[in-house]
């Protein structure tokens, strides 16, 4: 049990070093599961600016520069989900004014809450408890089409 708890944060910090570093160039995200949750939210609050981390292949849209914390984020949202990619973008929106990007900053604090009343449930669980429901924030980025 004990090497397998020590394998999952590897996995962990070895994301996390990558993305700081700029190096993680893979198309898909770890397999990380609900069990991951814990360390991927030690490193949520840093702010480091990364140009190079996940989005997925078929999302047109780069919005530049973002913060660590919020690709740990973002990961968590993949995981809770149980999907490859949560967003189109990794950036959270306000849902009044979709062009209006949020900050770490605003959006930290609900998953910190969000953690500290779920921790611990089951995945399927996890699915059924948004982090941001009623916050008027949203991953979703909503576009015209082509």
């Amino acid at each position: 049990m004990v090497a397998c708890e020590k394998s999952e944060v590897d996995l962990v910090e070895k994301f996390v070093r990558e993305v700081k570093a700029e190096r993680y160039e893979k198309i898909m995200l770890p397999k990380f599961d609900a069990s991951h949750i814990d360390g991927l939210m030690e490193h949520a609050p840093d702010k480091q600016m990364v140009s190079i981390y996940p989005h997925p292949a078929y999302s047109s849209y780069y919005g530049g520069p973002v913060e660590v914390g919020l690709v740990m984020l973002y990961t968590i949202e993949a995981v809770r989900l149980q999907v490859e990619w949560p967003s189109s973008t990794v950036r959270v929106f306000d849902e009044q004014d979709l062009s209006r990007e949020v900050a770490l900053s605003k959006v930290l604090p609900y998953y910190t809450a969000w953690w500290a009343k779920n921790k611990g449930k089951s995945a399927a669980e996890l699915m059924e408890v948004d982090p941001q429901e009623g916050s008027g924030l949203t991953w979703h980025i909503y576009t015209t089409g082509e």
